[in-house]
């Protein structure tokens, strides 16, 4: 509008009618879901409810909404005075078209911070295992982990993602202590040098060691199912991410098959996310990652790449780790060819970005950081 020449204050008042979403609202009664139907109606929207949401014969529906931003405003100022606890649906309503809409963030660590939403962030993966499925324990000894943190910052790594334990699919639990040992020394070693950590753990005692040798932050690919975990990061004042995983990295590809794959991780995220801020944890210090490889098929990881941006209600930002993950190699061919991956990891990487992703979690640093400044460079053009 503005490269024809329109009045600023038109813009003001058209913009919100050109911009359409489609939102779905889950465990709604019968009587919600009625009224928010006809008030959806009355103002040019629809509403998709459960058959039988209209005799009241269900007791519970979902809808899915679909009309333009002001439509979706004036249904919120609607909902503001009606019964059945439909102001509250309202605010959540008017909640997650605002995170939708949301740009920029900023991830807060215990001693610095990062801006997310114009520079895709690199996280750069250091296993200190000696059976990680994508190194085979080449940094298993503190001084090859060392080094290799201190190239992958060279390359343009924002933080490096220090893991004791391996997630692989079909790996068994580490002890505690083992655990410890593996990462304590490059956590510490890293911390003096001035790098941002963060805790790749499910174990709080695990996280808890490392925020008290340096570490900036917790990645728990467990999504807090550790009852210590939360109330540890909240302790030290540590950001969190939280990961969806069904089952265990032993038993997680025993069971890939989901009703509705982007639902089931929405809700298990949204309840993991406000978990964490009812246990004291800042808002700003949350991230999500809806864990692909983690109990996925090949084509649930594709469907979950496509729909990234479904995830953007949340309010938080989002974290993708794509890298050399086995739903790659069958996809362009490569099997278990760990080697020749690097591609493909690329190109999901790139994909991850333009649908919404915030971080990218990687083993090749370098590449992965010159493919990332190609996408935001796309997602930033003509704004």
């Amino acid at each position: 509008m503005r490269s024809i020449g329109v009045d600023p204050a038109g813009i003001r008042i058209m913009a919100p009618k050109q911009f359409h979403y489609n939102l779905k609202v889950r465990d709604l009664s019968a009587p919600q879901a009625n009224v928010i139907k006809q008030e959806m109606l009355s103002i040019g929207g629809e509403a998709a409810v459960a058959r039988g949401a209209a005799s009241c014969s269900v007791e519970k529906s979902g809808a899915v909404l679909s009309g333009t931003l002001k439509q979706f405003n004036t249904l919120v100022d609607k909902l503001k005075y009606q019964s059945f606890g439909l102001p509250e649906v309202g605010e959540s309503i008017a909640a997650a078209l605002e995170n939708s809409r949301r740009r920029s963030y900023v991830f807060k660590g215990r001693t610095r911070q990062w801006e997310l939403g114009k520079r895709t962030l690199i996280m750069g993966i250091l296993n200190v295992t000696p059976d990680s499925f994508s190194d085979k324990g080449l940094f298993f000894d503190k001084a090859a982990a060392i080094q290799r943190a201190l190239e992958m910052v060279s390359e343009g790594a924002d933080w490096v993602d220090v893991g004791g334990e391996s997630t692989r699919p079909g790996a068994r639990p580490v002890e505690a202590n083992e655990e410890l040992r593996r990462v304590m020394p490059v956590v510490e070693a890293l911390s003096k040098e001035g790098i941002a950590v963060s805790i790749d753990t499910r174990k709080a005692i695990v996280a808890k060691e490392a925020l008290s040798a340096g570490a900036e932050a917790v990645n728990d690919v467990s999504g807090l199912s550790d009852k210590e975990m939360a109330g540890v990061c909240a302790a030290f004042k540590a950001p969190v991410i939280i990961m969806h995983m069904r089952g265990t990295p032993e038993t997680m590809q025993k069971n890939v098959e989901y009703v509705d794959l982007i639902s089931e991780i929405y809700d298990y995220l949204l309840d993991k996310v406000e978990y964490a801020r009812a246990s004291g944890i800042d808002a700003e210090g949350i991230m999500i990652d809806p864990g692909l490889g983690f109990g996925k098929s090949r084509e649930g990881n594709l469907e979950l790449i496509k729909n990234l941006r479904e995830f953007s209600s949340l309010g938080c930002p989002v974290l993708a780790g794509p890298s050399r993950k086995s739903f790659i190699g069958d996809t362009i061919g490569s099997g278990a060819d760990i080697t020749e991956r690097l591609a493909g990891t690329l190109a999901a990487a790139v994909a991850c970005v333009l649908n919404g992703a915030h971080v990218l979690r990687v083993h090749d640093v370098k590449e992965a950081r010159q493919a990332a400044t190609m996408a935001d460079a796309v997602n930033a053009a003509g704004l």
